[in-house]
């Protein structure tokens, strides 16, 4: 199975096949530097020693000049039409277990890149219905793990993180990061600290001092959806 790293150099060769040349891509792209180019050739890190490819923020740049969609560029599509063919939008599934238990699981700070293990497409109906009717990126996929956020959310489901809203001052259910462990919990606004809220009512809560809270917590992000399993006899 090819890497994320690998895949985006190939949809970068159909892109260059696509638009004719990387001149004109790069003109497509507004850009006037060789990077593209060097990446696509395997080009050689003077400093490292090592391959050059491409990072998330040129994915995410080339995804966004030329309107393909949120994680286009991570996707195999070997054999699929351009998405301005259909009318899906990509997801980027990591292969990140946040823990809706008592104790968080820490799997969160290797490079996502590597972290990536799927990509999958939903129709924007569905998109627009069930994460946000305007913006299509930002969006990643987790799973969740354990039980304290049942019966919201039960051990296994995927859940939709929109990595643009980290704000904690607003309520809801976010995905963070806590002395290196990963939590989904409610949160809630109380006298002086933030409260870290389970569904489910036999875990506890728990606070952080508000003064405390930036330097104890990195928020990754605030839970917009999910797609619950189900299990039948």
């Amino acid at each position: 199975m090819s890497t994320v790293k690998e895949i985006r150099r190939e949809n970068l060769q159909l892109l260059v096949e696509r638009y004719g040349s990387m001149k004109k891509l790069n003109e497509e792209l507004g850009r006037k530097d060789n990077t593209l180019t060097q990446i696509l050739n395997e080009s050689v890190h003077s400093e490292t020693g090592s391959k050059k490819q491409m990072g998330d923020k040129v994915a995410r740049g080339i995804e966004e000049k030329l309107f393909l969609g949120y994680g286009w560029v991570d996707a195999d599509h070997s054999h699929e039409a351009f998405p301005e063919d259909t009318d899906m939008i990509y997801l980027r599934k990591l292969d990140v277990r946040a823990c809706c238990g008592s104790s968080g699981c820490a799997n969160l700070e290797q490079d996502e890149s590597e972290a990536n293990i799927e990509i999958f497409g939903v129709n924007q109906q569905w998109f627009q219905e069930n994460v946000n009717a305007i913006r299509t990126q930002g969006y990643d996929v987790i799973t969740a793990r354990g039980d304290s956020m049942e019966p919201t959310f039960k051990n296994g489901d995927m859940l939709i993180v929109d990595r643009h809203d980290t704000d904690a001052r607003r309520e809801g259910i976010f995905c963070c990061l806590i002395d290196g462990d990963i939590y989904i919990k409610r949160l809630q606004k109380v006298p002086g600290a933030i409260r870290f809220v389970p569904d489910n009512k036999s875990y506890d809560s728990f606070e952080i001092k508000k003064e405390e809270f930036d330097q104890l917590v990195k928020v990754i992000g605030r839970i917009v959806s999910s797609m619950n399993l189900k299990r039948y006899e």
